[in-house]
């Protein structure tokens, strides 16, 4: 099987005010590739003003930005009087394992000025790299968003016997994140094919190779499939040996017999599915909360901090963090109805309300007793001072539908306003008049 296949290739319309045309020519709706690989093969021509890149985007988030600047005697001829037609080729490659299992990549041509103007669509698949599993802990991946208790949910998970985690409150460890991060750069044309174009070694992190200033293939077609495919493994099991080590170490620290390690993750982190692919065993817990308490909680950290973070810093205005809180909401909902996705749905509220009831089905999900719920409850009960840290009210339970009384009565209503469709699919209520309630 192919590691990528494209399954279709769509042209947006020619925006005519702005370019005098646009060819793609590499992927191809129906091509595979034969390595790790993706290649984007091209040229774009601006009206009034060259093409400076064209940006390769997945979930609205470049993954590859390629510069316009590859001769094309051919364009020049089409076009002899345009500026820049001589060098309006672009030719760029992104490593599969950006990419997700099944993708929808939008190309985009940027302008000098930073406009730009949407080119493609290309969608397909990826195979899945498929290692042989290991012994030892798999990962507990807690997908979620921020301020949304997750830290508190994950020093509870790790009170059960079988499961660890590094210092949550203190730490809030990434070793999976990490590595996966690691391979998807090593594995990356732009990086690995430093090793052959290595360009100017002084500069720092030259190696991950972030600008596009390499040829995008080698000569050597034997070298080059042997980087783009058969490294890619090798790279993936060192990666996963880093964390069995990390995790293993942790295990036998805190005297555990060790089924999962837990992290958390954001709704877009490709990581997560990568970790999936390297741990068959992997399993997933999705924690949601009421996103209006989750900005409110945001606002007060913010305040308590004395800077802003949690996308505030980004936003110009309340509406515009509002807005925001319910993209991510939008990203967590579409995250979690996903076909095919095997995972435990945990509203924050519960936990907090009712947490050995809400536990037994998560342990039961996990495959561990359910009769050591009440236990982990106990142990998680312990507070320190880190965990003081991060609250931002008076307690756990007076944290639930804080937005009604600490928001000014405008921001609560225009909060309610924007945030409604995205809570009430998660089933919380959203009149205003009534008390907070999870269905």
């Amino acid at each position: 099987m192919s590691p990528i296949q494209i399954d279709s290739v769509e042209r947006f319309p020619v925006a005519e005010d702005e370019l005098l045309g646009f060819t793609l020519e590499l992927p191809g709706t129906g091509e595979a590739s034969r390595s790790q690989t993706l290649h984007f093969d091209g040229w774009v021509l601006g009206k009034d003003s060259p093409v400076a890149a064209v940006e390769v985007l997945q979930d609205g988030r470049p993954v590859l930005r390629i510069p316009v600047q590859d001769q094309r005697e051919d364009v020049a001829t089409a076009f002899p009087d345009a500026p820049g037609a001589a060098t309006g080729g672009f030719s760029g490659v992104v490593g599969a394992l950006r990419l997700r299992r099944q993708f929808e990549l939008i190309l985009r041509g940027v302008f000098e000025d930073g406009t730009t103007v949407p080119l493609a669509t290309v969608s397909g698949g990826r195979t899945p790299l498929q290692l042989t599993p290991t012994p030892g802990p798999r990962p507990l991946i807690v997908t979620t968003l921020g301020r949304t208790g997750s830290t508190w949910c994950v020093w509870m998970l790790q009170s059960h016997p079988a499961i660890v985690a590094h210092s949550p409150f203190e730490n809030d460890a990434r070793v999976g994140a990490y590595w996966m991060s690691v391979l998807q750069t090593l594995s990356d044309p732009t990086s690995y094919l430093r090793q052959v174009f290595p360009g100017d070694v002084t500069e720092n992190d030259w190696w991950a190779g972030y600008e596009a200033d390499i040829p995008s293939r080698i000569n050597d077609r034997a070298l080059g499939g042997w980087l783009a495919d058969t490294r890619v493994y090798e790279l993936a099991l060192s990666c996963r040996e880093r964390i069995d080590s990390f995790y293993g170490f942790l295990a036998e620290q805190q005297g555990k017999e060790a089924a999962y390690y837990v992290e958390k993750f954001l709704p877009w982190q490709i990581d997560a599915d990568l970790l999936r692919e390297l741990y068959p065993g992997a399993a997933e817990v999705v924690l949601v909360r009421d996103l209006r308490d989750v900005l409110c909680s945001i606002l007060a950290f913010n305040r308590k901090r004395g800077y802003q973070a949690f996308g505030r810093e980004l936003a110009g205005s309340d509406d515009e963090f509002i807005d925001s809180v319910r993209r991510s909401g939008e990203a967590l909902l579409g995250h979690l109805r996903t076909e095919g996705r095997k995972v435990h749905l945990v509203r924050y509220e519960d936990l907090i309300r009712e947490p050995v009831a809400t536990l037994e089905p998560l342990l039961e999900h996990l495959g561990l007793d359910p009769a050591a719920a009440p236990e982990m409850v106990e142990r998680a009960a312990i507070s320190t001072a880190a965990m003081d840290h991060h609250m931002t009210a008076p307690s756990a339970a007076s944290s639930i539908g804080r937005w009604r009384t600490e928001l000014d009565a405008d921001l609560a209503d225009r909060c309610d306003a924007i945030l409604a469709p995205v809570v009430a699919d998660f089933g919380y209520a959203t009149d205003a008049g009534d008390s907070p309630v999870v269905h």
